[in-house]
């Protein structure tokens, strides 16, 4: 269920913002990419400045979450992450026997 997250999701939210970016790791260039990727005080001004994080909770587990700002007249998605196990589980749903028939460079 996608729900809106509260002050008390921010522990989760940074866990998550923060494994999901360690998968890109020396992808990111390093003048980019800090160690936490994003701290607890950039994820609170984040916040401030008026980032709405929603979740998707899974039986109670928050394990994805993303963050739209109003700026204007439009709304930007700013940040979005999920948990690697999830991304995994997707992954896997989407390289069945089927999907592989159809599209086997995919998988």
């Amino acid at each position: 269920m996608i729900r809106p997250c509260t002050p008390e999701d921010i522990p989760v939210i940074d866990s998550i913002i923060n494994e999901a970016a360690e998968r890109y790791r020396g992808v990111i260039p390093t003048d980019c990419f800090h160690d936490p990727y994003m701290s607890r005080a950039a994820l609170e001004s984040e916040i401030a400045k008026g980032v709405q994080f929603s979740g998707w909770d899974d039986a109670g587990a928050l394990v994805g979450v993303m963050g739209v700002q109003s700026v204007r007249d439009v709304t930007l998605i700013r940040h979005a992450y999920v948990r690697r196990l999830i991304r995994a589980a997707a992954s896997a749903a989407s390289c069945s026997p089927t999907s592989r028939a159809t599209s086997p460079d995919r998988c």
